[in-house]
């Protein structure tokens, strides 16, 4: 299993911090400070904060200081898609010591529907692994999982590996460096499956996202279709205004 730089392990130490109203006036010590109460240098301790501010978790104020953004905090423990890149959801959340847990509900090999074949630029005799999941965090059913990887970028892919992380298997006993990911998001209603494994009722939606993930050679890795329990999903993001 691959180690944690030393500023990715500061890094999640002070979110942790963040999300633990460690700072509860909002606002940062200093980068100097943190240093000596973390035991890193100034420059790892930078990083840490870039980090974290590149993320959108923290933002700085010139002349001010650094502080926590606190309507990104407040969505912080949904499932939510930051600007991580295609890392998974076991990952996300076991960095925030939240229990992620896997319920199958199918796991074949098949020829993938037309779209997904050309998503994933694959030959009319191309086959993928074809699974459905239930995502689980600390006990509560969050989304509904439906993925496609072609056979031939990871035949070693089974039930069991689906059953824990895909993402964190393929990186650490494959050596498969994902690298960027395209999103779509959108809501559409429940179906009788949506409201069966995610307590919805029938007139409650699901907010549904389609990813298309690409190695770092630019090979698609998966396409992937979840569908999320509408209370469980945030977006979100930074924006800046453009310098003219």
């Amino acid at each position: 299993m691959s180690a944690l730089t030393l500023h990715e392990n500061i890094t999640q130490k002070l979110q942790h911090n963040i999300l633990t109203n460690h700072y509860p006036e909002g606002k940062l010590p200093n980068e100097r400070e943190l240093s000596e109460e973390f035991k890193v240098s100034r420059s790892t301790m930078k990083k840490a904060i870039d980090s974290l501010v590149e993320d959108g978790l923290l933002f700085r104020k010139a002349r001010s200081g650094t502080f926590v953004n606190r309507l990104f905090k407040k969505n912080f423990a949904d499932y939510s898609h930051q600007k991580e890149g295609p890392i998974g959801l076991t990952r996300s959340f076991s960095d925030r010591s939240q229990k992620i847990d896997s319920h199958i509900l199918s796991f074949e090999a098949i020829l993938p529907p037309e779209d997904v074949r050309h998503s994933l630029l694959l030959s009319e005799t191309d086959f993928t692994f074809h699974f459905k999941r239930v995502r689980i965090i600390d006990d509560v059913p969050v989304s509904i999982e439906t993925g496609y990887i072609p056979i031939q970028l990871f035949p070693a892919l089974s039930k069991d590996i689906v059953n824990e992380s895909i993402y964190q298997y393929a990186s650490e006993e494959m050596g498969i460096s994902l690298a960027n990911s395209y999103i779509s998001i959108f809501s559409e209603p429940s179906t009788e499956e949506d409201q069966r494994e995610l307590g919805l009722t029938s007139n409650q939606p699901v907010t549904v996202t389609e990813e298309i993930v690409f190695t770092d050679t630019g090979i698609p890795f998966e396409y992937t279709i979840v569908r999320n329990h509408y209370k469980k999903f945030t977006y979100t993001t930074s924006a800046s205004s453009k310098k003219f």
